[in-house]
């Protein structure tokens, strides 16, 4: 139903266009006259009615509008001679949800006309109207994010986003508002980052700053009012900074010139630069957990889990952390796992432990067990089962804990690393539980849950592995197969199978669900290569038998398996090409879990501490080598 709205209401928006096109080929109207620049035409029409001028067509907009499109000479001449006789047009705006709140300003600007800009600007007749048209803002659904015309809205940002800073300096010079946003919040540093413009960026900022400066010489003497917050440091409505928008847009080129941009250099020795990065805005911050703060570049690049984010100056900074806590929290961790592992397997071991005796009783064997034997055995199993169950609800209370701090729906939509390591933790806990809870109301066939149980629990150690550069690669590479290549094959192949064993037990005639599930057997037995012929051929059917046999063999084996063999290798070599890029992203989102665990106060501790304070800011300080800069100055000399 919604979609069928959402249909509806494009192709009454599409018919409104093709309307507005047809409006022009009418003899005797306004819109005819507009669209030949016939100015004699055009002012027969007003002379017979003035209103005209004020008439609008099916899409909102008004003759003075349509003149702007146009923009050829003829056209802009009319214009300007109707702004002259009817001041008021210049503030007319389009009055349809397509191109609502859009004006003869904002069509200038974008049909790149700096000359009629500075004419709006500055003619005498548009001294009253000229705030109208600099704060109009063009919110209609032709300008919504997402569309390749959102440039801001305003005509300041139309100017910015269409790369025009000498427009930009005109409606500057003539009071347009720098701290304007649009409807999302968006400033025009979002905006000039979400269109990758850099240099009308640096422009912009480096004016901003020149503005405030000149304003705060002025206002000195009110020392009651507060400095404004940076313009590259506020929130747009999802809360987030221009910084945070280029890694949340996925813009990596911007994000690390924006990083760059930041810096401070101590000193320099020849090659070597000592440099320091702010951390707000990069970090996390360092809060309490219960208050909320705007996510980070290192959050964002996480929760979209974008490994092409990844820079030197992040991968420093992760260093620095894994150096200076998360290595010695992971090891530690690590140990205590492996240790309950290891107890966990000896307590199975002494499980499945039975002390039997043989007895010959009038030449009959029997087997019966010997209790006081097995009393040693028992109390040890007692013991390594209760650390076992303690074990698994310190974690469960551990999960929940977690969950009640980033919320349900952040823990269930984690990626990577993260989501195995909540995943098995969550899954062996469970099956744990749900094992004692049934020997507990003795209920057999609980023997199953627990076998996975083992499996799960060793599989956890991939978590503690992955973060080393020796290892970690490679178990990208199995989780990326996994849960791309083996899961796609799996679907696929589930369908053939599906429809051959279906066949096979139509065609041989075997009785009910054992006998399909026979045939399920047979065929899957015959992709690891057990083909037993007389299973799939029989005399009856002898020619079906064996055109279905040369399919599966054909399909399944040759076919299939190859598939999957060619998709691992392509995986491996797309992991292998990207691998220290994924490497470092696993390795951020573990320590940033790890950071997660950890007080505020704990984190603060000078053990813990991987950032230099300056002036109650928080700084990374990394020595850069910049290998060039003596092949630079040899070339300036030169």
């Amino acid at each position: 139903m919604i979609l069928t709205v959402i249909i509806f209401n494009i192709n009454v928006k599409h018919e409104e266009v093709e309307q507005q096109t047809e409006l022009m080929y009418k003899d005797n109207t306004i819109w005819t006259a507009v669209f030949n620049a016939d100015e004699n035409a055009i002012n027969r029409l007003i002379d017979a009615d003035p209103n005209i001028i004020m008439s609008r067509g099916v899409v909102g907009e008004c003759p003075i509008h349509m003149l702007f499109l146009y923009g050829t000479d003829q056209h802009l001449k009319i214009a300007r001679n109707l702004i002259i006789r009817f001041p008021t047009i210049m503030t007319q705006v389009y009055n349809k949800s397509k191109y609502y709140g859009e004006n003869i300003l904002h069509i200038a600007i974008v049909k790149r006309n700096l000359a009629m800009v500075k004419w709006l600007l500055r003619n005498i007749h548009s001294e009253s109207n000229r705030q109208q048209l600099l704060t109009a803002t063009a919110t209609g659904d032709f300008f919504k994010i997402g569309q390749p015309t959102y440039y801001g809205e305003t005509p300041l940002a139309f100017a910015c986003c269409t790369n025009q800073w000498d427009t930009a300096e005109i409606l500057l010079k003539h009071g347009a508002d720098m701290n304007v946003t649009d409807s999302n919040g968006n400033t025009i540093l979002h905006m000039l980052v979400i269109r990758n413009l850099r240099d009308i960026y640096t422009k912009f900022k480096s004016y901003w700053i020149e503005h405030q400066a000149v304003t705060k010489s002025i206002t000195t003497e009110n020392s009651t009012l507060m400095k404004p917050l940076n313009l590259w440091d506020r929130l747009n409505k999802d809360n987030l900074t221009p910084l945070t928008l280029a890694a949340d847009t996925g813009r990596s080129d911007t994000l690390s010139w924006l990083l760059d941009e930041r810096k401070k250099i101590q000193w320099t020795y020849g090659s070597v630069s000592c440099v320091l990065h702010p951390l707000d805005q990069l970090d996390v911050s360092i809060q309490e957990k219960d208050k909320k703060h705007p996510q980070c570049v290192l959050e964002v690049m996480i929760k979209n889990n974008d490994s092409k984010l990844v820079n030197p100056i992040i991968i420093s900074l992760i260093e620095k952390k894994w150096k200076h806590f998360a290595y010695r929290i992971l090891i530690r961790r690590f140990f205590f796992t492996l240790i309950y592992l290891l107890i966990f397997l000896a307590t199975t071991i002494l499980e499945q432990t039975r002390m039997e005796m043989i007895i010959d009783i009038n030449n009959k064997t029997k087997i019966t067990n010997d209790k006081d034997s097995n009393m040693p055995y028992r109390i040890a199993y007692i013991i390594g089962n209760t650390i076992v169950i303690s074990g698994v609800l310190f974690k469960g209370a551990c999960e929940i804990k977690e969950i009640y701090i980033l919320g349900l729906k952040k823990y269930v939509h984690s990626t990577g690393s993260v989501f195995l390591e909540n995943l098995l933790s969550c899954s062996f806990c469970l099956c744990i539980l749900i094992v004692q809870f049934l020997r507990l109301l003795t209920i057999r066939h609980e023997t199953i849950i627990y076998a996975f149980a083992c499996l799960l629990a060793w599989i956890y150690m991939f978590f503690f592995i992955m973060p080393f550069r020796f290892t970690g690669p490679f178990v990208i590479m199995i989780y990326k197969m996994l849960f791309n290549d083996v899961l796609r094959f799996c679907i696929i192949y589930i369908i053939f199978l599906a429809g051959f064993s279906q066949s096979y037990f139509v065609l041989f005639n075997r009785n009910g669900l054992q006998g399909y599930f026979s045939s399920v057997k047979q065929c899957f037995l015959g992709l690891l290569g057990d083909f037993h012929f007389e299973h799939y051929v029989k005399e009856q059917y002898l020619w079906a038998g064996t055109l279905l046999f040369i399919l599966y063999v054909v399909i399944i084996t040759i076919l299939l398996l190859n598939l999957l063999i060619a998709m691992m290798g392509d995986t491996y070599k797309d992991v292998k090409r990207s691998a220290r890029q994924l490497w470092h992203l696993e390795r951020t989102r573990i320590v940033l879990d790890i950071e997660s665990g950890i007080s505020a106060s704990k984190r603060q501790s000078s053990i813990n501490k991987y950032w230099v304070d300056i002036q109650g800011e928080r700084y990374l300080q990394v020595e850069q080598m910049d290998d060039d800069v003596f092949h630079f100055i040899e070339n300036k000399n030169t």
